[in-house]
């Protein structure tokens, strides 16, 4: 609990570095979000066996890193091309050492990984004078439910959720944690439009509230998805990187799944009334 709380803080503090330097210089975001691919295919890659199929671990790597980074340029359709031709001409070149189940392992949950990660990057630049509110909603609401989850789960949960795939998993958690995420989310809403925007800028609390409320549930679809691959390859967490939490994987599992909904969802239910 204690390693879980100090990870925590450390996460909180980061983010507060990010809000307070993502305007002036909003490439630091690009680069953060690089870098937590690579790590996350790294982890992927462990957890399935296939990391030492470097014909297919490096490009992957690879891809993860600038597919990111590229995003601004309008370069990522090209650069997925290139992966994706380069992947299949490895699995061509080498098919008496990796099969193709092999492949799909590591191919589609790169491409998964990546290019959902890259949504934040999108969001940045729809609106890069606000990027840092995107970049809090998009880690916070899953980070939260998931938090909420835990907590009201361990202290009320009697019911279990999905019990073949993730044991510890509660419904009063699940409820818990999405009520606990819209009330927060709506504080943290506040917190930007009155603090450190000044008033110039307003939330309108009812999408804000709807986008936690359904992030919530689909986080939990995020967390359970990557959680079956765990139990499949039996492993306990994708890595140690994050004391009491695991791996770099193990806390943007639930990112993974919730940052697409929610670029999609803010053209309809805009948050930020400017």
């Amino acid at each position: 609990m204690l390693q879980r709380i100090l990870s925590g803080v450390i996460g909180i503090t980061f983010i507060v570095l990010v809000i307070l330097f993502s305007s002036s210089v909003p490439i630091i975001i690009d680069i953060l979000i690089s870098l937590v691919c690579v790590v996350a295919i790294v982890e992927f890659a462990n957890a399935t066996r296939t990391f030492k199929l470097f014909q297919l671990s490096i490009p992957s790597m690879v891809f993860s890193f600038i597919y990111p980074m590229l995003l601004d340029y309008d370069m990522g359709t090209m650069i997925w091309y290139i992966y994706t031709a380069i992947m299949l001409s490895m699995m061509i070149f080498n098919h008496k050492k990796i099969t193709f189940i092999e492949f799909a392992y590591i191919y589609s949950m790169t491409i998964i990984i990546t290019v959902s990660l890259s949504g934040i990057i999108t969001m940045k630049d729809m609106d890069v004078v606000h990027s840092s509110f995107y970049f809090v909603l998009t880690l916070a609401l899953p980070w939260l439910a998931d938090a909420g989850a835990y907590f009201i789960g361990t202290l009320m949960g009697k019911h279990k959720l999905c019990p073949d795939i993730s044991p510890k998993k509660t419904i009063e958690g699940a409820i818990g944690g999405s009520i606990i995420c819209i009330l927060v989310m709506c504080f943290v809403g506040y917190i930007f439009s009155s603090w450190i925007y000044g008033g110039t800028v307003d939330v309108n609390y009812l999408h804000l509230a709807l986008l936690s409320l359904f992030g919530s549930v689909i986080s939990i679809l995020g967390d359970l998805s990557f959680s079956l691959v765990k139990r499949t390859f039996q492993i306990k967490d994708y890595g140690n990187l994050i004391p009491g939490h695991g791996g770099v994987l193990d806390r943007f599992d639930s990112v993974v799944f919730v940052t697409p909904f929610l670029l999609i969802m803010i053209t309809y239910l805009p948050v930020l009334v400017i």
